[in-house]
């Protein structure tokens, strides 16, 4: 299915420049002129963030093997954006990163954890349930008809199947359709061996294609909101921008704390000594190996285009998809701040105010 939305201005044209350094220079001119224009437009109607599961992630990734720690793991949050703005005059709903954790365990990774340490270790000591999918939008009186779209910011440990329908399986969300980068969807589909060990088997297998809308880069969805093309993590790997009438909130996995984009100002034991070591500006979420330069300077656009916190402005407003979060069983390894999640406005039914129309 063809894209109904517009481009950002000015990103794409930086990315046509072929040479990583002068490309990363230009990608951090055109995301402030893209913010700019971005913002100008207006806020969104809303945004709500819901915490969905807790659970743990290898030390060595989450700062690139820069933190020093005994603990084997971090613990990470996994949360949700619940974002409606306007669009052709209406207001639409998007459901950001609506994980299925339940079914995202069959991922070979989290799968081999759960060999490793057990039913009562895995559920009980390393991972905590916040709430579903489904229990958060009811909690915001939302009903499975009024979700317009679903996207992630890229689809490892995703089983897509039961929002939208696959395998025999009826959609949950009967409206839905899916944001994906085309160049994530052709990868899941064609995995490369060093990629499968975060991937769902079969988790999009049997989605109707008039379900899925091919994204081509840096979209603008309406009036607020907009999808950022941020490659390197995966090679189609995206973002929230969401702008507010005060701020900006960028979301992601790129990072897994806000101070992975000021790894100077990190208390975390050995962050900002490695980045002063290798000269680096952000700190990557490095378990993957597809391209660690262009996860590098889409992190540099996340950083532009959220620009400071405005709570604490030596950090950058951007907030994990998955937030590094404090646990006994990840000693040294707590972040050293935790923005206020991206909250704003009030989410309301769409579905019964369109069949009034």
């Amino acid at each position: 299915m063809n894209t109904p939305f517009r481009p950002l201005p000015f990103l794409n044209e930086a990315r046509a420049e072929p040479v990583s350094g002068p490309r990363l220079q230009k990608l951090r001119r055109a995301a402030q002129e893209a913010r700019e224009v971005f913002t100008a437009s207006g806020p969104v109607v809303a945004v709500a963030t819901c915490d969905l599961v807790t659970f743990p992630y290898p030390s060595l990734f989450a700062f690139s093997g820069g933190a020093l720690s005994p603990a084997p793991y971090v613990m990470m949050t996994n949360r949700m954006q619940v974002v409606q703005y306007l669009e052709d005059g209406g207001t639409r709903t998007l459901l950001f990163n609506p994980s299925d954790y339940e079914r995202g365990q069959a991922a070979p990774f989290f799968r081999s954890l759960r060999e490793k340490y057990g039913d009562f270790i895995s559920d009980k000591l390393m991972s905590r349930r916040h709430g579903t999918v489904r229990s958060h939008l009811a909690a915001l009186g939302l009903k499975p008809e009024d979700v317009d779209y679903i996207a992630f910011d890229h689809l490892h440990v995703q089983d897509v199947r039961r929002w939208l329908g696959g395998d025999g399986e009826p959609a949950y969300f009967p409206r839905a359709k899916l944001l994906v980068q085309r160049a994530e969807w052709e990868s899941v589909k064609n995995l490369h061996p060093m990629e499968k060990v975060w991937y769902v088997p079969g988790g999009t297998d049997g989605v109707p294609e008039e379900r899925v809308v091919l994204l081509d880069g840096d979209t603008w969805l309406g009036r607020g909101a907009a999808i950022l093309s941020t490659p390197g993590h995966t090679m189609g790997n995206m973002s929230l921008a969401v702008a507010t009438d005060q701020e900006v909130f960028v979301v992601s996995e790129n990072g897994v704390a806000t101070e992975s984009y000021t790894p100077l100002q990190s208390g975390i034991p050995g962050v900002r000594a490695f980045a002063e070591q290798l000269g680096w500006e952000v700190v990557l979420n490095g378990n993957t190996r597809e391209s660690s330069l262009e996860q590098y300077s889409s992190m540099i656009v996340e950083k532009v285009f959220a620009g400071p916190s405005r709570v604490e402005g030596a950090f950058v407003n951007f907030h994990p998809s998955s937030l590094l979060t404090s646990s006994l069983v990840a000693p040294g390894l707590s972040p050293t701040i935790t923005l206020p999640a991206p909250n704003h406005g009030d989410i309301r039914p769409t579905a019964a105010a369109r069949r009034a129309a």
